[in-house]
């Protein structure tokens, strides 16, 4: 059975690891813990193929432990446990490394406390998920999270020409093929080994060109391409650069997620910040996007990315206002907090004969009025004055709805 690159490949030394200049300086806690010859349970979070478990090999390496090697993607429970009697029996340190710690639901997670707890096992875990969000809070008060950085261009070049100097290739590899490698796994070192490995092994003797490159890289690589945490994180920068009126940065995002090809996502997103960020402030913008939405479905791609381009771009140079959402947000949080008050007696259903037995009179029916208006209470008389809808504040289209309630009500 042939080795894969990426496994004869992997850094011996945390100095032989690409990029994460942040937590391999010299006063960074890894490098510490190296020099002062000591452990702590760590857990490394951060982007698939970026270095999460090549430190962690490498950590142990450095500091000569023990260790074995947990997935929670394939690995049974019993492994745990036959882990943790070794782990008992060792007369030092001992370190697991788990991969994938997001994937070992909260019960097995707790298997490994009272033995961290003790310092009987270190554990140096990785995830690509939030470590907040799926981690255990008992398991994280006993480790040091250490987010990881994606490697950049220019970091996975530098990297991967130096590895590639200690292991002999099979093939010629020019620096700008390399590069081009480099630049369409967008920094993910993984990705970048496994091409050359494909090289390496199929090409034997030639120098490699564009031209085979292309034979083996049909498209770039896209980081964050619907893998977890990070394509929240992508959603999320979209959302939030439509909504701070940045048209180039939105169209980048909105790129991002098209090339992932999850439509269905950047609709929700479409929809939800025009309603949420737009709103009252360009209504009809509200009802085009809807439109849109409909037709990028009905069309598909690729040809949904001029719909989708144009009414991103709308959104961005429109004018904004939360005050709908402000103001459902803020009676939900009435609500919330008990004050589901009982409806006035004169606003609750009177269409049946005996209504007026239980006091239920006295509606002003307002078409009976001049401009359909007439003074009357319709929340309950413990929030008479509450104003949940407060008109936006630069809004010009809300300031003249508004400028014409108030004249109505003189």
């Amino acid at each position: 059975m042939r080795e894969l690159l990426t496994t004869v490949l992997r850094p011996k030394t945390i100095d032989q690891v690409i990029g994460q200049s942040h937590l391999l300086n010299n006063n960074s806690l890894i490098k510490q813990m190296v020099k002062n010859k000591t452990l702590y349970s760590l857990i490394f979070y951060g982007y698939p193929g970026i270095g999460k478990s090549s430190i962690s090999y490498a950590l142990v390496n450095d500091l000569n432990v023990p260790y074995q090697v947990f997935n929670a993607s394939i690995d049974k429970k019993e492994k745990l446990i036959q882990i943790i009697e070794t782990a008992k029996l060792s007369k030092g340190w001992y370190v697991i490394i788990l991969e994938e710690i997001h994937r070992l639901n909260k019960d097995k997670q707790d298997i490994l406390l009272p033995y961290l707890e003790n310092g009987t096992i270190y554990m140096f875990a990785s995830t690509t998920e939030n470590p907040y969000f799926v981690i255990n809070p008992a398991i994280r008060s006993r480790s040091q999270i250490l987010e990881l950085q994606p490697v950049s261009v220019d970091e996975a070049f530098e990297g991967l020409k130096k590895t590639f100097k200690r292991y002999k290739l099979n093939i010629k590899l020019p620096d700008e093929v390399l590069k081009k490698i480099c630049i369409q796994t967008n920094g993910d070192i993984r990705s970048a080994i496994n091409i050359v490995d494909v090289l390496n092994f199929l090409y034997k003797g030639k120098t490699i060109n564009d031209k085979l490159l292309k034979e083996v890289m049909q498209q770039s690589y896209v980081v964050a391409a619907d893998y977890g945490d990070e394509y929240y994180d992508l959603q999320s920068a979209f959302h939030k650069s439509m909504r701070g009126s940045d048209p180039d940065a939105a169209i980048y995002y909105l790129a991002r997620l098209l090339q992932a090809g999850d439509i269905e996502s950047i609709c929700r997103r479409i929809i939800a910040c025009c309603y949420e960020d737009v709103g009252l402030a360009n209504p009809q913008l509200c009802s085009r996007v809807v439109n849109a939405v409909n037709a990028a479905k009905e069309v598909g791609m690729p040809e949904c990315r001029q719909i989708f381009a144009t009414v991103v771009i709308e959104i961005c140079l429109s004018q904004k206002s939360n005050s709908a959402y402000m103001a459902i947000d803020s009676a939900f949080q009435d609500i919330q907090n008990g004050k589901a008050h009982n409806i006035p007696a004169h606003i609750k259903d009177q269409s049946y004969k005996s209504a007026s037995k239980l006091g239920r009179t006295g509606y002003k029916y307002p078409h009976d009025y001049n401009n359909t208006w007439v003074k009357q209470d319709y929340l309950p008389k413990e929030l008479n004055n509450k104003k949940y809808y407060k008109p936006g504040k630069y809004s010009i289209n809300e300031q003249k709805l508004d400028k014409y309630w108030k004249e109505i009500k003189k």
